[in-house]
């Protein structure tokens, strides 16, 4: 899983001078995405051939008995596409529709975020002289005015209506937590809450390829992630609240407040 997150993400740097935008003004889609889940398919079907995989670009079956790949090739298109470095490659490996391993490659930051079942997730940063993994750790703060969180923004199917639920979120936030963001990339803000950065993070309507990967690293950093309702998260679960733990109830009572 870290090689084909690398090798796809080594593609990506180099095809960023030459991207070609595929789809509508909003819907971005290119021909590195395509590149990237290539390359990260051929990886993993060489290794594990009998694996199926449910991929963002190619699409796939969400399979909830035994083992299936679930693989963003590039999440934050549009930052990727502008030339931000907020954007990155997700694979995780579900296992009953429970994520069992998961990695996170953010290729213009070089951090390789990783977990597995029965490990805490640490971080690797490429290309550094004396490469070590980092054990990762959530933040330890207790306070919701001292806090930040970070939103997922997501596709609009509903007239308007997904992304009023994403306003009032903002705004609830905005009243007890310190500025609220939007960045677009699912991965990329999620890693902030596994490695201490913020404090938790609200998706309201992910799709599988944007967190499965990462609620699962943010779990084995310490972290707790549920659905908005409070139950228990899984791959497949349609909405996500993360958070270091410490602040959850409080989080998940504001926003459903």
């Amino acid at each position: 899983m870290e090689r084909a997150a690398i090798d796809a993400g080594e593609f990506l740097v180099s095809m960023r001078p030459k991207i070609k935008r595929l789809e509508s003004r909003k819907d971005f889609l290119t021909d590195a995405n395509l590149g990237s889940e290539k390359i990260i398919l051929s990886i993993l079907a060489e290794a594990y051939p009998d694996i199926p995989s449910l991929s963002e670009e190619r699409g796939g079956l969400e399979l909830t008995e035994g083992y299936l790949w679930i693989i963003d090739p590039v999440d934050g298109t549009i930052n990727f596409f502008l030339g931000d470095d907020h954007w990155g490659v997700s694979i995780a490996l579900v296992e009953n529709g429970h994520t069992i391993a998961g990695v996170v490659y953010l290729p213009s930051k070089g951090q390789l975020f990783s977990a597995l079942r029965d490990m805490t997730a640490n971080l690797r940063v490429i290309g550094k002289d004396n490469e070590e993994r980092l054990v990762l750790g959530v933040n330890e703060e207790s306070i919701m005015t001292n806090s930040q969180f970070w939103l997922g923004w997501g596709k609009e199917e509903h007239g308007g209506g997904d992304h009023e639920k994403v306003y009032s979120a903002i705004a609830k936030l905005d009243s007890s937590t310190l500025y609220p963001q939007i960045r677009n990339s699912a991965v990329a803000d999620m890693m902030m809450v596994a490695s201490g950065k913020i404090h938790g993070y609200v998706f309201l309507k992910p799709e599988p390829f944007d967190v499965a990967a990462a609620g699962f690293i943010i779990e084995r950093a310490g972290g707790k992630v549920t659905e908005k309702d409070g139950t228990p998260w899984r791959a497949f679960s349609r909405s996500l609240v993360a958070s270091n733990g410490i602040l959850h109830k409080k989080l998940l009572t504001l926003i459903n407040s």
